[in-house]
């Protein structure tokens, strides 16, 4: 079964919904050359959302001055934007005239919602992840415990995307640490306490085609710092910079999302088909009042986090 047919039976209309109080958060979306992905994820955030919401697309280009080649088809990103004008047509559209890569579309988006707009919260999609309608209201709820706490940083409702429906059901309220930064929000806090340590990182992909970026560089710059995995990506950048300033990571027990990315920068269909996305259920029922998290939770996660990526120092239990 094809994945658009196992997103649990949720539809997205495209009518205005009754007028409700704006979001007290910018949506961001990231989009490159999958029309076909954008078009559900689009579909599923506008069921949610009014012309009071701050939307932004973040659409990156086609042609790569660096490698000099074209990593797209230019009609697939006229296409992308195209759907957000039609789908959420009082959004905003930020343009690349050329090819940036996911590392800098991101810090792009970062830099104009947090320094450009000055907002205190902000969520930021890709184009590869159906949003249940439970999703922004959860959201809500997490970035209001990641102000409440220093020691959070980025947070996500996508969930656990094996667990079954009955599971839950049974743990609907509860948290856990996340993996990927998919869908993921963070405040403005979180963001400047990450910057010295992401614009390293940044600097070391910022003169390449991220594809063709110099691995080796990366790895030498986890490791000065005591981290000897060898992720390259820009996400393991962001893990890295949370633990570097002693954040957790959180998402929801509950699967408010369906992941669909079969091709992309890092995922092929028989990678996607053996983690078993395909197979995942979105959360049904109303929305979870989540649990809060104990300072010993926080510290239990970060340190299994940590050893994680197998910390060249012995991590400290005073974390």
């Amino acid at each position: 079964m094809h994945w658009f047919e196992r997103l649990g039976g949720w539809a997205f209309p495209r009518a205005i919904h009754t007028p409700r109080p704006a979001r007290n958060f910018h949506i961001a979306i990231l989009s490159f050359d999958r029309p076909h992905y954008l078009k559900p994820v689009l579909q599923s955030l506008r069921a949610q959302i009014s012309p009071q919401d701050s939307v932004t697309l973040f659409q990156d280009g086609a042609f790569n001055r660096f490698s000099n080649r074209f990593k797209a088809d230019p009609k697939k990103i006229d296409a992308c934007v195209r759907l957000f004008a039609r789908i959420i047509p009082w959004g905003n559209i930020v343009r690349a005239e050329q090819n940036l890569g996911i590392a800098l579309n991101y810090e792009r988006a970062e830099t104009h919602v947090f320094e450009q707009l000055g907002c205190a919260r902000a969520l930021f999609l890709e184009d590869d992840m159906v949003l249940s309608p439970n999703y922004l209201d959860v959201t809500t709820q997490l970035l209001d415990m990641a102000d409440g706490n220093d020691r959070i940083g980025y947070v996500a409702a996508y969930g656990d995307f094996w667990a079954t429906p009955e599971e839950q059901r049974a743990s609907a309220a509860q948290l856990k640490p996340m993996h990927e930064n998919w869908g993921a929000a963070l405040t403005r806090t979180s963001w400047l306490a990450e910057r010295p340590f992401r614009h390293v990182y940044l600097d070391l992909v910022r003169h390449v085609d991220y594809s063709r970026r110099d691995h080796e560089r990366i790895i030498k710059h986890h490791a000065d710092n005591g981290w000897t995995t060898k992720i390259t990506s820009q996400d393991a950048a962001r893990w890295i910079a949370c633990l570097e300033r002693g954040a957790v990571r959180i998402t929801t027990k509950a699967c408010h999302a369906h992941y669909i990315g079969e091709k992309g920068e890092h995922f092929t269909p028989a990678l996607y088909r053996s983690g078993g996305f395909a197979n995942s259920v979105m959360f049904k029922g109303a929305v979870p009042t989540l649990s809060q998290l104990s300072t010993d939770q926080i510290k239990h996660w970060l340190l299994a986090e940590k050893s994680r990526f197998k910390v060249g120092r012995p991590p400290d239990d005073t974390a």
